[in-house]
């Protein structure tokens, strides 16, 4: 038997206040189908639909909505710009599931926040490096500055660690009975600088353990949780190799005091989260996220986080955050705290934005007898001619099929 709600939970992002969503949302035709299917898979059986014909008929969409309409286009906006099509005007690409201009605009503007592209919309040397590591381009940004400031080895374990969203939850294998018993955690602290700082030493703590197993169950962590995050740092480390300026293995961090602030690594995560800032309010722990008006939202810390209070009992006042979810009110995940004057020269970058001058690759180059001037440069539009589209447009799908295979 098979018992249809009709419903099903899914996650979405919104680019007008950049915050995701888990919502209980209407099913598609599709799905019900599926669902009905599911019924007579290994023999006749029945579907209860808890839902009349009309609804099905006339308020279920034919197929569900795809993901690409329900996600942040920020990686995929970085590889369309990394083919070097220089044509292309994002906010006009013809997707097979074409998604909202806020999304793209949105997409658009995280990436010349961290550097990926610049005013023109071309994309930078970095933007380029950073296109090529299989993250998210915010965690691709800190990667690659941390590799500057020499704490790569740090910044590897925190992205992987935020990889595996699931690291932290407690098993759902734990009996009530377990529960009841279980003992307060003594996980670190991270010195209350943020939750990314936890995360490293929660790592580090378990990659010196012995019986590695017994103290997941202690700590009410998934043992195949920290596998996989082991695995994905292992992957990170083989693809950073050729780029590498410092060690890449597990340096257990020291307690004296002078390692306690962790700033190289808070600059560097920093450096990928520009876009997501948050200032304290004046007279109470909420934040109001940074940046353009018109995306401004007043959130707070969430429950979980181990972000330490100061003697008036007050949070830091300013902090990046990894994430915003929606629950019960707008809650920020994974923050850390950063320093004020770091943020300056990004509140310089949002008063330069303009969405327009992004959405397309510059097409503008020197003519060869300007090249030679060294006062006076003006620039000249060439387009290209249908011969050097194609080339192009055949030079990216093979270096599509050559990452593809492997090769």
């Amino acid at each position: 038997y098979v018992i249809d709600s009709g419903f099903v939970k899914q996650r979405q992002y919104n680019p007008t206040t950049r915050m995701y969503s888990l919502d209980a949302v209407e099913i598609s035709k599709v799905q019900a189908n599926q669902r009905a299917g599911r019924a007579g898979r290994t023999r006749p059986g029945k579907c209860y639909r808890l839902y009349p014909l009309s609804v099905y008929g006339k308020k279920f969409l034919d197929a569900t909505v795809p993901e690409i309409q329900r996600s942040s286009l920020a990686g995929s906006v970085l590889y369309l710009k990394s083919l070097d099509l220089q044509d292309i005007d994002i906010l006009k690409f013809d997707f097979l599931d074409p998604p909202s201009y806020d999304a793209l605009e949105d997409a658009l503007k995280q990436l010349y926040l961290i550097d990926a592209i610049d005013e023109n919309g071309s994309i930078t040397s970095l933007g380029r490096t950073m296109a090529e590591l299989p993250l998210e381009p915010s965690l691709s940004r800190a990667l690659l500055e941390a590799n500057e400031l020499g704490c790569l080895s740090q910044a590897l374990t925190v992205a992987a660690m935020l990889s595996a969203e699931t690291t932290l939850i407690p098993s759902h294998s734990m009996s009530a009975e377990k529960k009841r018993k279980h003992q307060p955690s003594t996980l670190p602290n991270g010195f209350g600088l943020g939750d990314h700082i936890q995360l490293l030493q929660i790592y580090e703590l378990w990659h010196q353990i012995d019986d590695k197993a017994d103290w997941c169950r202690a700590n009410n962590l998934q043992m195949r949780a920290m596998k996989l995050v082991d695995n994905v740092r292992d992957q990170l480390c083989q693809i950073m190799q050729k780029i590498a300026k410092g060690p890449m293995h597990v340096k257990i961090s020291k307690r004296h005091e002078e390692d306690r602030n962790y700033t190289a690594l808070r600059k560097s995560l920093f450096s990928g989260h520009t876009n997501q800032i948050a200032e304290r309010m004046l007279h109470h722990n909420g934040y109001k996220t940074l940046g353009l008006k018109a995306q401004q939202q007043l959130v707070q810390v969430h429950p979980s986080s181990v972000l330490k209070t100061d003697e008036d009992g007050k949070y830091p006042d300013y902090v990046i955050y990894h994430e915003l979810v929606a629950t019960s009110r707008p809650y920020m995940r994974n923050v850390c705290t950063v320093k004020m004057h770091w943020i300056q020269p990004v509140l310089d970058k949002f008063s330069r934005l303009d969405v327009n001058k992004l959405r397309c690759n510059n097409n503008m180059i020197y003519s060869p007898s300007e090249k030679k001037k060294k006062t006076g440069i003006r620039f000249i539009y060439q387009p290209m001619d249908d011969d050097d589209k194609e080339s192009k447009i055949r030079a990216a799908r093979e270096r599509y099929l050559a990452r593809k295979n492997g090769k």
